[in-house]
């Protein structure tokens, strides 16, 4: 999936460059929300800037939802960065554990000839989105 490329300003504005227009953090939470992913960038594109957008992407969800408690975040701040990092990646590497699993177990359920048919319908689904796209 190709990732959708956001330029960003010295005055902190970000462009979508796709769509020709400036966004928000709010209209990025939404693009990533629908799927997609993003590449921020500064404006000549040499310097990613893609993990502090999304760091403040979930900063400004969580002063929405005001449920976090602050002593959880006071010992965030004690452990560190590396502390959460580790965090993350433990949790990132058991969703990807997990999903595999799933996909195992899903397609250990299905003999060949289910498998097959259930490729064809893909392929003629993808077909039919060319041909509406077009």
């Amino acid at each position: 999936m190709e990732e959708r490329w956001i330029k960003r300003y010295a005055n902190r504005k970000m462009y979508d460059v796709e769509k020709s227009k400036y966004v928000s953090l709010g209209d990025l939470a939404g693009i990533i929300r629908s799927g997609e992913s993003i590449k921020v960038t500064d404006k000549s594109g040499r310097e990613d800037y893609t993990a502090q957008v999304l760091r403040q992407i979930i900063m400004d969800q969580s002063k929405q939802s005001d449920s976090s408690s602050v002593s959880v975040l006071h010992e965030w701040v004690r452990l560190g960065g590396s502390f959460i990092d580790q965090q993350w990646d433990g949790l990132r590497s058991g969703m990807e554990e997990w999903i595999s699993d799933r996909k195992a177990r899903l397609l250990k359920g299905l003999s060949r000839e289910d498998f097959e048919n259930l490729k064809k319908k893909v392929q003629e689904l993808e077909k039919k989105v060319e041909e509406l796209d077009k």
